[in-house]
């Protein structure tokens, strides 16, 4: 058998990830006795490849690593395991640049912007209130059969990165989201059952919360601008250089609409802002609105798009009432928000609560 004999990973043969990541899981699997060769078997892959820094192979052929591991695991519990062993590390010159940022807000948006470098599978968006903040995870494409496990993966390896960045050499003595227990603060959320490996998981992470809405990160509001240990501006500013570089070479550079959807986050009932997104963006008003022209969009659609994604969100995941979502969306007025929602969405918030709850 072939990559061609795995049709369920056809969508994937035109999108590259970065070496790294199957080499990892090669590597977990060599260490626990298996050979690189049989986690390697049909993907069309040799262990030299992966060695190369810096590679790039097919989505496709790191799903057929993903298969190979799992049939011989026969165990989707490694997902945990292996996302508790990531590293900054591992993650290159994303990592040094998450390490050099002044918080953990700013290693954040680094992070979820230049993640198309690393990873193409997911995308992440981000909603905030006075307490706690929502990293959503998203798949970018189709992820079966080994949504499961890739998400899993995913989720808890982001949540490691996130406590490295308080504690780099790994001592969790005073480290705010080192704690692995309820009282840090920090909810992982999936949206399948618990599955009966976790328990023997459940004292290494986070508290978890299953059959939820969706699959999110969920961190208090008070640890995102603590200071990180490991700051450093020039770092920071060189590796953001660099990443950009790599975005543009992997084509991925352009999509500005993109990148200002990400950053479009409310955040005391008001989100930014034409102007205040030139100046983020480093560009003037006028430079930025011919260039999401140029990409057939414009400032304001984006900014109905994401307001519409948070509504729906809230309406889905928590239980305020109308009128508090509509100030955590920038509306003082209920009636005005009813109108914007029910325009975008055919249903009134009301209506669209309802619609959710009986699907």
């Amino acid at each position: 058998m072939e990559l061609k004999d795995y049709p369920q990973l056809r969508l994937l043969e035109q999108t590259t990830v970065a070496q790294a990541y199957p080499l990892f899981f090669v590597n977990y699997a060599v260490q626990r006795g298996f050979l690189a060769e049989d986690v390697l078997e049909h993907s069309g892959l040799t262990l030299a490849q992966l060695q190369v820094p810096h590679a790039r192979i097919a989505a496709a052929q790191h799903g057929v690593v993903v298969m190979n591991l799992l049939a011989l695991f026969q165990s989707e519990h490694i997902a945990i395991d292996m996302g508790l062993q990531s590293s900054l590390t591992k993650a290159g010159m994303i990592g040094f640049g998450l390490m050099s940022c002044a918080s953990l807000r700013e290693a954040v948006e680094l992070g979820i912007r230049f993640l198309p470098t690393k990873v193409p599978f997911y995308t992440i968006d981000t909603t905030e209130d006075e307490r706690t903040f929502v990293c959503h995870i998203r798949e970018a494409m189709p992820l079966e059969p080994v949504r499961k496990f890739a998400i899993e993966n995913f989720v808890i390896e982001v949540w490691r990165l996130f406590e490295s960045l308080f504690n780099p050499v790994g001592n969790t003595a005073g480290n705010p989201l080192g704690n692995s227990n309820e009282a840090s603060g920090i909810e992982l959320w999936f949206d399948w059952p618990e599955p009966a490996y976790y328990a023997s998981y459940a004292s290494s992470l986070p508290k978890c919360r299953f059959n939820a809405a969706g699959n999110q990160i969920r961190i208090p509001v008070k640890w995102l601008d603590l200071p990180l240990p490991t700051a450093n501006a020039t770092t920071a500013q060189m590796v953001i250089q660099q990443c950009e570089q790599e975005l543009i070479a992997l084509g991925l550079g352009d999509n500005l609409s993109g990148r200002v959807k990400n950053l479009l986050i409310c955040r005391d009932g008001r989100y930014p802002q034409l102007e205040d997104m030139a100046e983020t963006l480093h560009m003037s008003v006028r430079t930025l609105k011919r260039r999401l022209q140029t990409e057939g969009r414009s400032f304001t659609d984006l900014l109905g798009e994401v307001i519409q994604r948070d509504a729906c969100l809230l309406l889905e995941t928590t239980r305020l009432t109308v009128d508090e979502i509509a100030q955590r969306v920038g509306y003082q007025d209920r009636a005005n928000f009813t109108r914007a929602f029910k325009k975008l969405t055919g249903k009134t918030p009301s209506e669209y609560r309802d619609w959710v709850a009986l699907r």
